[in-house]
């Protein structure tokens, strides 16, 4: 029978006390700090959950392409779902660094800065590792696809997002950078799927985004489009709704606010990064 998140692992009961502890104290560490909560800081979050898929790969390449990575102590805090909270403990540690490293320089909005010039520094340096091991010869790297899918998405979020902004101006005067954000992390995530499925023919393992794409199959247009596109309209559209429903909660609560949207942001972004570096790779 398929679960809605197959290809989760819950951990042994030690590691999930060590990351349960981890987050408590990190979260417990930014609650105390209240350190500067923007539209900028939800920018900067951006490359450290794309650094978690990166790191969430290369647990991949240890099972599927027989290229362990990571010692075997490690392995759990980097399979799904706890890679997630590894690389939020990761982040938040950096986070907290960069606001005692700010505010001794004169300012707490220096903390956006570092953490995103931080974290920019470390997915550039997992994409280093991610390249060099798609030099082995048990991996045949695909770089064009993901670049185009990449280029191809922003084209889309833009072109939805002035159309959003033509029927109700007022959801880019309040979401402003965090609602494009949203829309292109989703519509990455539906793109990645669709390519993925329809392309390289990957088999959905969630069972949402199964089930749709199965419906598509039924459909008279699947000769033609594939049945991938269905999953792309579909996280449009959640997305859209999400982005107009609660861009005035940005501008009213702005704090709440941007964290509700890069919650929502990191639950789309993850997995379509996670699909870009696997269809690279050709794992």
């Amino acid at each position: 029978m398929q679960i809605p998140f197959s290809g989760l692992e819950v951990p042994s009961l030690l590691y999930l006390l060590v990351l349960l502890a981890g987050l408590v104290t990190v979260v417990a560490l930014l609650y105390a700090t209240r350190p500067p909560l923007t539209q900028r800081t939800v920018l900067a979050f951006v490359p450290w959950v794309a650094s978690g898929a990166a790191l969430h790969v290369f647990y991949q390449l240890g099972l599927g392409a027989q290229q362990q990575v990571y010692p075997a102590w490690a392995e759990p805090l980097f399979a799904a779902p706890a890679v997630y909270v590894t690389s939020f403990v990761i982040m938040g540690a950096v986070w907290l660094a960069a606001v005692v490293v700010g505010t001794a320089r004169g300012g707490e909005q220096l903390a956006t800065r570092y953490l995103g010039i931080v974290g920019a520094g470390v997915l550039i340096a997992l994409l280093g590792l991610l390249v060099w091991q798609s030099l082995g010869p048990a991996l045949s790297p695909r770089p064009v696809v993901p670049l185009l899918t990449l280029i191809g998405t922003a084209a889309l979020t833009f072109v939805v997002y002035v159309l959003i902004g033509a029927w109700r101006a007022w959801v880019l005067a309040e979401a402003r950078l965090v609602g494009g954000l949203v829309l292109f992390a989703h519509l990455l995530d539906g793109v990645s799927t669709a390519v993925a499925v329809d392309v390289f023919g990957t088999t959905e393992r969630s069972l949402i985004p199964a089930r749709i794409m199965e419906f598509a199959g039924t459909l008279p247009t699947e000769p033609t489009l594939g049945t991938g596109w269905l999953f792309v309209v579909v996280k449009l559209v959640v997305a859209a709704l999400i982005v107009i429903a609660f861009a005035d909660y940005v501008r009213e609560e702005p704090v709440r606010g941007n964290l509700l949207f890069a919650v929502v942001i990191a639950v789309g972004l993850g997995p379509a990064m996670n699909n870009l570096f696997i269809i690279f790779l050709g794992i």
